[in-house]
């Protein structure tokens, strides 16, 4: 349900998200090593100690984003139903080329999300991956 004014790259939430993200990873020792906000949804690649804080970093994390995007509050349910429409995907994903390729798909997908490039050209999103890698900082 995050589109138009509820999208999560609207100016009026996409700074607050990555706040509230950064601030939320901290509380709950999870290390954001690369994320893409696409707009109706996240993506993470995180490295986390426990199954348990990472549950709860998720359970969160959703629950404020959706508080902040709708204006909801804990003591209200949104009128117009649920925020979210899936459960957070997870998998775990191994050092090696597992990882190169996940973080490749998640910085392609920021590109994306930015109107950088297509999602049909590939070779222009091997390119701007190439270039994010190399640049400093």
């Amino acid at each position: 349900r995050a589109r138009g004014n509820w999208s999560l790259l609207h100016p009026a939430h996409a700074r607050s998200i990555e706040a509230y993200l950064t601030r939320t990873a901290a509380k709950w020792d999870v290390r954001l090593l690369e994320r893409a906000n696409v707009g109706n949804h996240l993506h993470l690649l995180v490295r986390v100690r426990s199954r348990r804080d990472f549950q709860s970093f998720l359970r969160e994390l959703a629950g404020g984003i959706a508080m902040r995007v709708t204006g909801a509050r804990k003591s209200l349910e949104l009128a117009e139903g649920r925020f979210w429409d899936e459960l957070a995907y997870t998998r775990v994903v191994e050092w090696g080329r597992d990882l190169k390729c996940t973080t490749r798909y998640i910085v392609t997908n920021l590109f994306e999300a930015a109107g950088l490039i297509s999602a049909r050209d590939k070779r222009k999103r091997l390119r701007a991956v190439e270039l994010f890698r190399e640049a400093p900082g």
